[in-house]
């Protein structure tokens, strides 16, 4: 009898021991970075805007650049590492917004004509489903850990989300106004719709589809300010969201904006000299006299378009020195290649999509494309995608 006892509690030893040793493992694997489960259910690459804080350089991803045309019904696809148009995808009437699948398997774009998100085969470009959604839409964003599509609803106070598994709506949720944008910060966590009408942002957590925040621009008469136009992050050292970056409404340049506490750090402007009157345009302003923003992904530089001077502007990141500007012609959207070499431009007023060399500051080339192009998506696409079908 005492044997029986004595390896029952030795048993409860090993037992406890055993569990303490894998809290520890874990904790361990945590700290690291390199939880199993995690390993095995989250495909390693970029969210919709890069940074390099989270998954470390992406340089062995085949990467195709996506333009949309606003007024048109195609977009076109370019390989950025040959600087060449690889794919042109029609049938897609008022194209607005680009996401990829997480697998690489398909594009999103969201179509303002049939009140749609249009499903597409990466390497055939046919259209393989049309989601119907609650009104017209504007922009969509993807998380690839939670693989999920968030889609703004313009027209009505709603963003949509569409499991990538299904490709069907699994949750509505309801916003402040009708939503412009939505964009995920790039560790996946969150999805951040932006409205202009009402100028608030609306944090989203992607896990489990609840509201983390809401946060408000309050519009000015002196000058003219208010409504969130296009947005981007900056990250922390750990991969975590440390700020947000956004086009206000009626100001050149952008406002950043403390992730935790939603606080205003910096509004930043191009300095005094550094455009001219003969820089100055009315072309397509639409009150936003910047319409696009982008960080590099190694985290040094920001720029932003100037649709009221023709230009893009670039600054050093974090301490916001004035870098130079490049001169573009009515630019829009802005995005950028994993490696933080170039930037690829929607030139909406020019037809064209034009690519800068960063460290040149000069356009070093143009692409015609079609009707007035503005937003433009960096798709990062897995190791062992085979590319468009011959």
């Amino acid at each position: 009898m005492f044997k029986d006892k004595e390896e029952k509690l030795l048993n409860q030893i090993t037992n406890l021991i055993t569990r303490m040793n894998l809290e520890v493992l874990v904790k361990n694997l945590v700290n690291c970075g390199i939880l199993v489960l995690s390993m095995l259910s989250i495909p390693l690459f970029a969210q919709t805007y890069i940074s390099d804080f989270v998954n470390g350089p992406i340089t062995d991803r085949p990467i195709r650049i996506l333009q949309t045309n606003s007024a048109g019904d195609d977009v076109y696809v370019f390989d950025p590492s040959t600087m060449e148009q690889v794919g042109y995808i029609p049938n897609l009437p008022h194209n607005h917004g680009a996401t990829v699948h997480a697998d690489g398997t398909h594009y999103y774009f969201t179509n303002e004509h049939d009140y749609t998100v249009d499903v597409v085969d990466t390497r055939t470009f046919e259209v393989v489903k049309k989601i119907p959604l609650a009104n017209g839409p504007h922009n969509l964003s993807a998380s690839m850990t939670a693989r999920k599509v968030y889609v703004a609803i313009a027209r009505e106070p709603l963003i949509q989300v569409i499991d990538m598994d299904t490709n069907e709506i699994i949750a509505n949720i309801e916003t402040g106004g009708g939503v412009h944008n939505t964009f995920v910060t790039p560790d996946g966590r969150y999805a951040v719709g932006g409205m202009i009408g009402v100028s608030e942002i609306i944090a989203i957590d992607t896990e489990t589809d609840e509201v983390e925040f809401e946060m408000s621009i309050p519009y000015s008469q002196n000058p003219f300010t208010g409504g969130v136009r296009p947005f981007t992050f900056t990250v922390n050292q750990d991969g975590s969201t440390r700020s947000i970056l956004v086009n206000v409404g009626g100001w050149h340049g952008f406002w950043e904006f403390d992730w935790k506490t939603q606080e205003l750090m910096n509004k930043i402007s191009p300095p005094d000299g550094s455009w001219s009157r003969m820089d100055q345009t009315a072309d397509g302003i639409q009150s936003a006299p910047s319409h696009g923003i982008v960080v590099l992904p190694d985290q040094s530089q920001v720029w932003h378009s100037s649709r009221a001077t023709s230009h893009i502007y670039g600054y050093s990141f974090p301490d916001y020195e004035y870098l130079g500007r490049v001169y573009i012609g009515n630019p829009a959207w802005i995005t950028t290649t994993p490696d933080s070499k170039h930037l690829w431009v929607g030139v909406s007023g020019h037809n064209e999509t034009a690519v800068v060399d960063v460290e040149k500051q000069e356009v070093i080339k143009r692409f015609p494309v079609g009707q007035a192009p503005k937003r433009i998506f960096t798709a990062i696409m897995p190791a062992d995608w085979e590319g468009e079908a011959p």
